[in-house]
């Protein structure tokens, strides 16, 4: 066995399930918030990013993307991860909020389906935050 195959599984056993769960969230919400940060001219023109920036500049929606981020990665290498979760999730039931809102106020058309989909995926954030780290034999 190679020393990259021993180290892989090293760190696979140190972060556990709810670890890898939490570097799934971090890829996610970092690379969401240079997206933030980097929005092309044609898609900054769309209805949802349109409301988006009449609530704050762009770039300053990837802020709590990153900070999120941030603390799941971080997270992901200790015994208590709890508040990695707990923004996870927080963050993701926000953001669905204000897409629902956006398609109240009639400025996002189609602003419910991301807000079911957001809304979705954090109870399923939520979901995994419950389940206990296997014991390990």
């Amino acid at each position: 066995m190679t020393s990259a195959v021993r180290w892989i599984r090293a760190v696979r056993a140190r972060i556990g399930r709810r670890g890898s769960a939490l570097l799934f969230f971090a890829l996610l919400d970092l690379v969401f918030a240079a997206s933030m940060v980097a929005i092309p001219p044609s898609a900054a023109s769309s209805p949802t990013y349109a409301f988006l920036a009449t609530l704050l500049p762009l770039w300053a929606w990837a802020i709590p993307w990153a900070t999120v981020g941030a603390v799941c990665l971080v997270q992901a290498f200790m015994a208590e991860d709890r508040l990695a979760f707990v923004a996870a999730s927080g963050l993701k039931v926000g953001w669905g909020a204000l897409h629902l809102a956006g398609w109240l106020l009639g400025e996002i058309p189609r602003g419910y389906v991301a807000a079911v989909i957001w809304l979705a995926f954090a109870g399923f954030v939520a979901v995994i935050a419950s389940w206990p780290e296997p014991r390990r034999l």
